[in-house]
């Protein structure tokens, strides 16, 4: 659920007219929300200019909490938790960067909330240190996903380019989507080429990027595997979100391979290419 007018939920008037409502809904479970809101004006001056339409809002949305003012910062805290959760608010991706990093791109009211929920403490406890860890894992993990569906777009591009280019060349054979059974065949998509007499094999490594100038990570295991296959081995490499093919062969690759020396040795590599595509 992604809601409207994002900005306004994360201010301290909000969340301190959530609280207020929380602690008089305690007192008072017989009472009406809505009777708790007109009420809990009068109660204490310092509660009488709340944002109590957001309040309201976020009340729906705050699982319950036994005492939420026992601990205020952590009350804060999972009000900031769902707010995440339900808003997706931008700078929750710099997390996996580090608090400086996040602290950084806040606005006032935004900063005041995590402030008073204790999150940018310079001794965190351990409960703090758990929550930006629990963030950070989340967008990790979002982006992991991210990364997989455009790794099987790219792939179910490169089956239907295939699929075009063999009924192109009167090859009845189709292709094999190879990387959706077994993810450690070392090629993506196995293909076929005209041969002497029958078609012959063609193994294709599907990499895909949203960057321009084109670039892409490759592993020290898959330029080894690119290395025996060839030259029956491809990579195809898919600029999204347009769609446009680059089909490279190890040896249009092979001049950015770096080379071991001493004792060490490269594991990963990233290659940019200049515009090119089919």
């Amino acid at each position: 659920m992604t809601l409207h007018r994002q900005e306004s939920f994360f201010t301290m008037s909000a969340f301190s007219g959530l609280l207020a409502l929380r602690r008089y809904s305690l007192a008072r479970p017989e009472v009406s929300l809505t009777e708790a809101t007109t009420a809990v004006k009068h109660v204490s001056a310092d509660d009488a200019y709340h944002d109590y339409e957001t309040a309201l809002v976020l009340e729906g949305l705050v699982p319950p909490v036994e005492r939420p003012d026992a601990d205020i910062p952590a009350f804060f805290r999972e009000t900031i938790t769902t707010l995440v959760k339900a808003t997706e608010p931008w700078w929750v991706r710099l997390a996996p960067s580090g608090r400086d990093r996040v602290k950084a791109a806040l606005n006032s009211h935004e900063l005041q909330c995590l402030d008073a929920a204790g999150l940018f403490s310079p001794t965190p406890t351990s409960e703090i240190r758990k929550w930006w860890d629990q963030l950070s894992q989340q967008v990790r993990a979002t982006d992991d996903t991210k990364r997989l569906e455009q790794g099987r777009t790219a792939e179910r591009l490169t089956l239907d380019y295939e699929a075009k280019r063999l009924s192109g060349i009167g090859i009845t054979c189709r292709p094999q989507w190879v990387s959706l059974d077994d993810n450690l065949a070392g090629y993506d998509v196995y293909s076929y080429d005209k041969g002497p007499i029958e078609p012959i094999a063609k193994l294709i490594e599907v990499k895909s990027t949203t960057r321009q100038p084109a670039e892409i990570y490759l592993t020290r295991n898959e330029w080894k595997t690119a290395v025996e296959r060839a030259p029956h081995y491809y990579f195809h490499i898919w600029i999204l979100p347009d769609q446009r093919l680059i089909e490279l062969t190890p040896a249009d690759i092979e001049d950015h391979i770096p080379q071991d020396r001493g004792d060490g040795r490269w594991q990963i590599i990233k290659i940019a290419f200049p515009e090119q595509s089919r």
